[in-house]
């Protein structure tokens, strides 16, 4: 699961001695279990406030590829909890309305870094001149007539092009859209793109902004799970008659 670089991690005192203490009860493998099943549960009002403050593109795609994920280190004896979006292109998908190569499916949130961290301004120089066909689409006219055009070849444009057409298909007009958010733009001189900013018009990365709002709550949830299960794993302890603490290392489960 990529999560734009952002580490879940909490290291308040508290929670750093509930873990020191829950390791001198049990060994490496059952102090990662029992670290990874408190994580799940505390990072879970983080994952839902991401899907909140994740935007709705055209597609969809980053807000169907939200999710969380924690991994349990059981040679070490640590855990970890992530939010964030699902690897991008590793699972199916199903091709978007039109001609283009856009997909839709739970990994295709391949702009999720762009919007986390921003873009650089672009400048597109290649000056194109291959020639091409034209579907055929109605045009309108300013006077308000419509009138058909077929499918025909056009010359090469001899000027620097930036458009969706591998993406989203071809641009049409307006009785004739590809979709709404296709784009095609022509000019002799160079074409600047210019830089987003991170989280992009409202200016509010969404893992960020998620982890920001929620990590005290996160905090709360995560030292009362470890202190239960301190506790919890206290109460299987079993003493001698002198006093001797038997069987100190509980394992995983036990």
């Amino acid at each position: 699961m990529a999560v734009a670089g952002i580490n879940l991690s909490l290291d308040t005192s508290e929670i750093l001695q509930l873990q020191k203490a829950l390791g001198k009860v049990f060994d490496n493998a059952g102090l990662a279990v029992t670290l990874e099943s408190a994580l799940e549960r505390a990072i879970w009002p983080a994952y839902l406030r991401l899907q909140e403050v994740t935007p709705v593109g055209p597609t969809g795609n980053l807000k169907r590829a939200v999710a969380y994920k924690t991994v349990a280190y059981k040679r070490d004896g640590n855990a970890v909890g992530l939010i964030g979006y699902n690897r991008s292109g590793v699972g199916e998908s199903v091709a978007m309305a039109g001609e283009g190569s856009t997909r839709i499916g739970k990994d295709r949130g391949f702009h999720q870094w762009w919007l986390e961290y921003g873009t650089k301004q672009r400048i597109v120089t290649t000056v194109s001149n291959k020639k091409y066909t034209r579907r055929g689409h109605i045009r309108r006219m300013k006077s308000g007539v419509t009138t058909q055009v077929k499918t025909h070849d056009v010359s090469g444009q001899n000027a620097i092009i930036a458009s969706s057409f591998k993406k989203r298909g071809p641009v049409f007009n307006a009785d004739g859209s590809q979709t709404p958010n296709s784009f095609f733009k022509k000019s002799k001189n160079p074409i600047v793109i210019p830089a987003m900013e991170p989280g992009g018009v409202r200016g509010r990365p969404p893992v960020q902004t998620a982890w920001n709002q929620t990590k005290g709550q996160v905090a709360e949830i995560l030292t009362r799970e470890l202190s239960l299960s301190l506790q919890q794993a206290l109460e299987k302890l079993t003493y001698t008659s002198t006093g001797s603490v038997s069987g100190a290392v509980i394992q995983a489960g036990g």
